[in-house]
């Protein structure tokens, strides 16, 4: 099974609003049948017991924690190297808030941790070597099934 990801660019042009659209979320799931797979995952209510598993586990919450200040990191260096020319617009300085997390997740630095959706995990660890990440793994082993 070769399941790939796209990396869209952080900040978009919308014509029809004449705006620049920040867009925190790197990568996404393209394959309609992927897709609805991971959905049928998170109907099973698999989303509330991964946040109360990374948020019981210290250890589990650290990594999770790292990983969006790690994704905060990479997001400025990407906004240095191709948007600067953006710099003084508002979806530039939305996408430096260090706040931010992984696909616009908020308060990732305290607990309850808010996992948001499994396409977002399983797209990072994908699409990303430096983002590899339990949930990811979990999704992937139990979609195989289902390819």
């Amino acid at each position: 099974m070769k399941l790939e990801v796209v990396e869209t660019p952080l900040i978009l042009f919308d014509e029809e609003k004449n705006l620049w659209i920040p867009q925190p979320t790197r990568f996404w799931i393209l394959d309609k049948a992927f897709h609805k797979a991971i959905s049928r995952l998170e109907e099973k209510g698999l989303i509330k017991k991964w946040e109360r598993k990374i948020s019981e586990n210290d250890k589990l919450f650290q990594f999770f924690k790292s990983l969006h200040e790690k994704e905060v990191l990479k997001r400025k260096k990407i906004l240095e190297r191709d948007f600067l020319h953006l710099k003084d617009t508002k979806a530039y300085k939305i996408l430096l808030d260090e706040d931010l997390g992984i696909g616009s997740i908020r308060n990732f630095k305290t607990k309850p941790f808010k996992v948001k959706c499994f396409h977002l995990w399983t797209a990072y660890h994908i699409g990303d070597k430096d983002f590899k990440n339990p949930i990811g793994e979990y999704v992937l082993k139990h979609i195989e099934k289902s390819f």
